[in-house]
């Protein structure tokens, strides 16, 4: 799985830790300057705005799937690992960061807020001594009965330190306020009532029983940028992706998706089976797809007569880096 490390010097893919309710980003543009290093199972990168590092083992399942997002789709690799590993759910104070990407941030204490979620440890980390101490005070406790704790977090704008089994993501960019947007680059999402949910993922993510994502690998895009803007159509990009979906794809998916692509390379209207139920998400996929990248294909037309483009997903400028729900 070094291949799939190999994205880590790549700034036009993103990737994410987290669970459902509570997600830490890692995006950066083509032109920051990024300390990269790679090693055998082992790739990290870091910026002035945040960091990733992950690692794989023979424990970890690679699922790959691509999905419509906005009014365009999104293609991402999941590290998939043990869903129980042991998370917290209760404000947790870890001690100091030795383990942070930067020798300069590793005095700087590490508390665990509990997000309930086993595979993760969604952390803050700070040295300011007012913070810490509203911390304190709340330890023990779950993060929604921490009361103004929130507002503090909001205001000192700690830098945020999510860790699985296989990643560490941390984020050094403000946070922003309830009624603000997340900056471009890497960022966090804590929202309580999907965390209440107590999912692990979106349901829309393949994800096989018993794991969860210990990060996300989110693929570059072939006609937007990886903060979600359009760009010139780069079809090698497409290419890329697909081979890897072929890859760690789940088989039933992969096996419709490449019926679909074939019939429409070959037939000027659906055939009968495509208009099925069952294919009609990857119809969809291979109408965007073909449009964004071949708009003067002849069976385009033909196609989108029978399938009337579906109204665009909410945030549909948004990043393709996680699943819309998750704000």
């Amino acid at each position: 799985m070094d291949d799939l490390l190999a994205w880590i010097d790549d700034p036009d893919a993103g990737w994410s830790v987290g669970t459902f309710g509570a997600l830490a980003e890692f995006l950066r543009a083509p032109d920051e300057p990024a300390d990269v290093s790679r090693g055998a199972g082992r790739a990290t990168v870091v910026t002035a705005r945040g960091g990733m590092d992950v690692r794989v083992d023979g424990d970890v399942v690679p699922r790959a799937w691509e999905r419509r997002a906005g009014d365009s789709w999104s293609q991402a690799v999941a590290l998939c690992v043990p869903a129980d590993g042991g998370g917290r759910s209760v404000v947790t104070e870890l001690g100091p960061d030795a383990d942070a990407l930067r020798a300069q941030d590793r005095d700087d204490v590490l508390v665990d807020l509990g997000v309930s979620a086993g595979h993760l440890a969604a952390c803050v980390r700070t040295g300011d001594p007012a913070l810490l101490a509203a911390l304190r005070e709340v330890e023990g406790r779950p993060l929604a009965e921490a009361g103004a704790v929130a507002g503090l977090l909001v205001e000192a704008g700690p830098h945020r330190v999510f860790r699985t089994a296989v990643a560490r993501l941390e984020v050094f960019t403000p946070i922003p306020p309830p009624d603000g947007t997340s900056p471009d680059g890497p960022h966090t999402h804590l929202l309580p009532r999907l965390l209440a949910r107590g999912r692990t993922h979106a349901a829309t993510d393949p994800i096989p029983e018993g794991r969860a994502p210990g990060a996300t690998l989110h693929l570059p895009h072939p006609t937007r940028t990886v903060e979600g803007r359009p760009t010139t159509p780069r079809p090698e990009r497409h290419r890329q992706a697909q081979d890897v979906l072929a890859r760690f794809g789940e088989p039933g998916a992969t096996a419709v998706r490449t019926a679909v692509t074939e019939a429409l390379a070959t037939s000027a209207e659906p055939p009968s089976w495509a208009l099925a139920g069952e294919y009609r998400a990857a119809v969809e996929l291979a109408l965007r797809q073909g449009e964004e990248l071949e708009p003067d294909h002849p069976h385009l037309g033909g196609w989108r007569h029978r399938f009337p483009r579906e109204r665009a997903e909410s945030g549909a400028d948004a990043p393709l880096t996680h699943d819309p729900a998750q704000g």
